[in-house]
């Protein structure tokens, strides 16, 4: 490509991702910068004081107008990289297992302190 032509594309591709952002989420920033001797782009996606990464075929981009399904994945990969950046993950609740007491509380001997039958 042509260096006016290249220009072109990543200002295309752009305004592209900035649609599909608004789309997930209308307070959602996007932030697109180029990777020097790559057609990757890298984006960095904005929700108020949390910030997340990922980089994007130039080329997957510009494809996704004229393709449906295409649209559909980088729509997908744009509202996964939201998701891991807004929400926080499962504790992992295997590491470190404390052991819980039975139900009923305290065991006792049998015919001690139950009471009236």
């Amino acid at each position: 490509m042509e260096s006016h032509d290249l220009a072109e594309a990543r200002q295309e591709a752009r305004k592209i991702l900035l649609d599909l952002a608004h789309s997930i989420d209308r307070r959602l920033d996007v932030e697109v910068r180029d990777i020097p001797g790559h057609e990757r782009l890298h984006v960095t996606l904005t929700h108020g004081q949390k910030h997340s990464h990922t980089e994007l075929s130039l080329q997957a981009v510009l494809a996704a107008p004229a393709d449906a399904v295409s649209k559909h994945e980088l729509k997908l990969k744009l509202k996964r990289v939201a998701d891991t950046m807004l929400f926080r993950p499962m504790p992992n609740h295997r590491v470190s297992v404390k052991p819980v007491p039975p139900p009923g509380g305290q065991q006792t001997p049998r015919g001690v302190g139950r009471g009236r039958r």
